[in-house]
């Protein structure tokens, strides 16, 4: 019996201890990975791996090939126990450095989204994922473009009333979370943990005009490859038909740079047209250079002229007839510049059609029209001279068709803006109710080159040298008003407008008017009235102007209100040198997008783990 027994507990002990043994063996057990086939979402994004609600294996892996050198973008929402974590790492192919790469973790107790992008060469990856006490909810691969933030501007200040466009503005705003490189000239305070969430920086090369011979070019752009904190690359502004006489000069040094710096990004800024630039595109189409299209597309009276501009298609036709394949290795540069900077540039030039949907209206076109697909990047020129509102919008335009993926439109707001007419007073004061002070205290006047030269009204003469002219008196307020149609409740809206000050345009000075909607809810906390510098012209004395910038939001209660503008900035008292003589033109009515808080699900990368 006692041999019996200890047989018994031999064996027991040997079933046991296969048992244990076997469940090792299953715990290391590698699951077979998943695979999907991809899915193209629009020209910028391809789904290569799409899943949800993973939460009854400890090991999961998903197999999948990225189609060319790249993005990949990683997105993961999930959510441990006080004893769970979550742990990913990306394994690529045998010549890969490194081979393996961790690409995010959580810890016990977290529930967020972490978002995740890395630039990798093309091949077969696997991402591995283990999971304890753990859920995830959703996991998303995808390759996406070059979307390019530029750029980081330092101490520059160019439009007076607005905020920094500081990291924290960029991160509340959505713009880092959005965008995998930022251009820069000579770096910024927190490039380096930029750069440590594997997202790149490349350093701007101006100067080009100067580099008279192969040496000095190849010396030139190879210093701006660099930096003591660490660059990814160089961006070179510009090429241009002006300069094709030294493309044969510039060809030899940037395929020298390309031979020993295979690192190193190289992106050429491009203007002009594909015949006219074909002695730099050409010889570089197999040299791993990206192409970027200055695209500073014009506001047009209408709609159907705009769409008809084409947005740059035959531009891009006009390449592919020397370069096959040139959409994949262009980088499409979507000018911003507008409102009140010192620059000539201000794109924004029509108060009765919107801004932002014309920028809308180009991404949408580079997303889904078939001409520029695949489309190897997006970015935006140059963040320092576009208005504050409209570069928020931009982060959002960059996530919704960059990351997203979608071919739908973000809103549907019209082009025109029919909220109020004659905003320009291009027709006089119809359709004004005018209320002056004494008999003559409000008129019109018209002064030539007055929208290009002193606003900055971008390339349409003509346009902005109309206004409504106001002499200040002491006796009473004088105003125009107008109602506002069309309006939804409950949204918001700015109603923006200029003034200048006629005998004093070299003064920098703030023009003391009020602009009022009675029967609107409006917001105080976001009230502009700022003058800005714009540069000197012969044909206003060689000397600085200085316009003023106004602005306020309100939220609409009903479907109409009423607009009351005034050179009195406070009843009673006239606030403001008598007899002073304002121009007012560009009265604006529009939806305002206000400000919230990042979106995406991880604000600031370089801010996480």
């Amino acid at each position: 019996m006692h041999q019996f027994l200890i047989a018994s507990r031999s064996i027991v002990a040997v079933l046991l201890a296969a048992s244990l043994g076997l469940a090792q063996d299953t715990e290391r057990v590698e699951p077979v990975p998943l695979t999907q086939k991809p899915r193209v979402l629009n020209n910028f994004v391809v789904q290569l791996i799409h899943t949800t609600n993973l939460r009854d294996q400890r090991r999961h892996a998903f197999r999948f090939v990225s189609p060319r050198d790249g993005w990949l973008f990683f997105r993961v929402s999930a959510a441990t126990t006080r004893r769970g974590s979550i742990t990913a790492r990306l394994v690529g192919p045998p010549d890969t450095k490194p081979a393996s790469m961790p690409l995010f973790s959580f810890d016990g107790g977290e529930r967020r989204t972490a978002e995740v992008m890395r630039h990798l060469p093309r091949g077969e990856y696997t991402l591995e994922i283990e999971t304890i006490d753990s859920e995830i909810s959703l996991l998303d691969i995808r390759k996406v473009p070059i979307i390019m933030y530029q750029r980081i501007p330092g101490n520059f200040r160019s439009m007076p009333g607005f905020p920094n466009y500081d990291r924290r503005f960029l991160a509340r705003c959505g713009m880092l979370s959005a965008c995998n490189t930022i251009g820069t000239y000579d770096g910024f305070g927190w490039m380096k943990a930029w750069s440590a969430t594997g997202r790149h920086t490349v350093r701007i090369a101006g100067g080009i005009g100067g580099l008279t011979s192969t040496k000095l070019a190849y010396e030139h752009w190879g210093a701006c490859m660099e930096h003591p904190t660490g660059v990814n690359g160089t961006i070179i502004d510009e090429f241009y038909p002006g300069l094709s006489g030294r493309f044969p000069l510039w060809v030899p040094a940037l395929k020298r740079l390309r031979s020993e710096k295979p690192h190193k990004h190289c992106y050429l800024y491009l203007a002009g047209t594909a015949k006219h630039i074909r002695g730099i595109v050409e010889p570089l189409k197999d040299q791993n250079c990206y192409f970027v299209l200055e695209e500073q597309t014009y506001e047009a009276r209408t709609k159907a002229q705009l769409l008809k501009d084409g947005f740059a298609r035959e531009w891009v036709r006009g390449f592919e007839e020397y370069f096959p394949g040139f959409p994949e290795r262009c980088i499409h540069s979507v000018g911003v510049m507008s409102g009140p900077s010192d620059s000539k540039y201000n794109d924004d030039i029509y108060p009765d059609v919107s801004y932002k949907v014309l920028k809308e209206l180009q991404f949408h076109a580079l997303a889904t029209d078939p001409v520029f697909a695949p489309a190897g990047g997006v970015e935006i020129y140059q963040s320092p001279l576009c208005d504050e509102e409209y570069l928020r919008w931009c982060a959002r335009l960059f996530r919704h068709y960059a990351i997203e993926g979608h071919r739908e439109r973000l809103t549907d707001d019209p082009y025109d803006l029919l909220h109020i007419q004659n905003p320009d007073f291009d027709a006089g004061l119809k359709n004004w109710t005018i209320r002056s002070a004494t008999p003559d205290s409000v008129t019109t006047a018209h002064v030539e080159g007055w929208g290009l030269n002193v606003q900055g009204r971008h390339a349409r003469v003509g346009i902005g040298d109309r206004f409504a002219v106001m002499t200040r008196s002491d006796k009473a307020p004088n105003e125009i008003s107008q109602e506002i149609t069309g309006l939804e409740p409950g949204r918001h809206y700015s109603v923006r407008l200029y003034t200048g000050d006629r005998q004093n345009l070299h003064k920098s000075q703030i023009h003391n008017i009020s602009i009022r909607i009675p029967d609107a809810q409006e917001l105080p906390g976001l009230v502009m009235h700022v003058p800005w510098m714009h540069r000197a012209s012969e044909r206003f004395g060689n000397k600085p102007t200085y316009p003023c910038y106004h602005r306020i939001v309100f939220r609409a209660v009903k479907p109409t209100a009423t607009l009351i503008i005034s050179d009195w900035h406070s009843p009673g008292t006239p606030t403001g040198p008598v007899g002073q003589e304002l121009l007012f033109n560009f009265v604006q009515v529009e939806p305002y997008l206000m400000p919230t808080r990042d979106r995406g699900g991880t604000g600031d990368p370089s801010a996480t783990r």
